[in-house]
């Protein structure tokens, strides 16, 4: 099953154009929910945890377009390559005994034993908060209908993790910030809307680097408010970093133009003719290609072009692709490969449709 879901970096509903996907790549809603028959995931012994999984495969099973796996029975390769496209949490690729229910269109998945018993995904491109939130509370009807679900009159939905009780709910989305980086902004931003009870980390959340100026925003608070409340502050935050993103570019633009596009169109150049590229570099050059098509410049790459090579250059998508272990020397020469390549591709579409855009 994980097999199919590596062969492409991007399922055909993340392929697709979204709004603001200019500078949001994706958007996330994730559900904590526990069984009240089970101990919460500190206390589950290994077979209750295989109960869990067992029980949850036979109440999900006839759910038309899902298909289910065992996580902890994957190779680590295989569970690497599934962080990096987000279709699992760093925390379900490393923790024993493991589930992961999904959908055909990879937009909804079910973590089961992640650091909750349920974890609900749903997964859309571009900025796309309330649909998002409206199938994610779909699933968890579902799973409620199926499960009695551990919940407080006072508290809300109980979690393992005292950060998560309440609502249980976390929105966040993926953007792509290169003008408040440049700009030295991003800093200022980060320490506010941490202020005002917002988390702002890296491409795979807590404890990961920017790379690639790419930036997930989330929320903290679950509670004390209802999810609508939450979700509504929460795209007031993201809408408002958007904003801030789009005025930083158009400074840049203005004051800096020549300089600007000196590094834009060096780093088009080195990604076109690299023979070995690290998987550093290529996100941060590749940063520089996208700013350079948003700001209109003589390149092409588009949105979703752009997080196709996000995924697909990183080191475990990178090896499955080839299906095999690569050395160090090797994943940076068939890193170098697969950007050339994509790039040439889109570079013949782009005069084959009647030049630049």
């Amino acid at each position: 099953m994980f097999e199919e879901l590596l062969t492409h970096p991007l399922s055909e509903k993340m392929n697709q154009q979204a709004p603001y996907d200019d500078i949001v790549v994706s958007t996330r809603i994730r559900l904590a929910r526990n069984a009240m028959q089970y101990p919460f995931s500190t206390m589950l012994l290994e077979k209750e945890a295989n109960e869990l999984i067992d029980e949850t495969e036979r109440q999900l099973s006839g759910l038309k377009g899902f298909r289910f796996g065992r996580v902890d029975q994957a190779d680590a390769l295989t569970r690497t390559a599934l962080v990096e496209k987000h279709l699992i949490s760093p925390a379900l690729a490393s923790h024993p005994r493991t589930g992961l229910f999904i959908s055909e269109d990879e937009q909804i998945s079910v973590m089961v034993n992640e650091e909750d018993h349920f974890r609900i995904q749903t997964l859309f491109p571009g900025l796309q908060l309330e649909e998002a939130f409206r199938i994610a509370k779909q699933v968890d009807q579902l799973i409620s209908e199926r499960f009695k679900i551990a919940f407080d009159d006072t508290l809300g939905y109980l979690t393992t993790c005292p950060s998560n009780v309440g609502t249980g709910l976390r929105a966040s989305v993926m953007l792509h910030l290169p003008g408040l980086v440049l700009t030295n902004q991003i800093q200022g931003y980060v320490k506010h809307l941490r202020q005002l009870g917002f988390a702002i980390r890296g491409r795979y959340g807590e404890g990961s680097d920017a790379s690639g100026r790419m930036f997930q925003l989330s929320n903290q608070r679950t509670l004390g408010a209802s999810e609508d409340m939450l979700i509504t502050d929460y795209l007031f935050a993201v809408e408002a970093l958007i904003e801030a993103e789009q005025a930083a570019r158009k400074g840049l633009l203005e004051m800096y133009q020549e300089e600007l596009e000196d590094r834009l169109y060096r780093s088009y150049g080195i990604l076109t003719s690299a023979r070995l590229i690290t998987a550093r570099e290529a996100t941060e050059r590749l940063s520089d290609v996208r700013l350079a098509d948003g700001l209109g410049l003589d390149v092409n790459l588009a949105p979703n072009v752009f997080h196709h090579l996000l995924v697909s250059l990183q080191t475990g998508f990178l090896q499955k692709h080839f299906g095999n272990q690569l050395t160090t020397r090797e994943r940076d020469i068939e890193r170098a490969n697969v950007i050339r390549q994509m790039l040439t591709e889109q570079k013949h579409r782009d005069h084959t449709q009647g030049g630049f855009a």
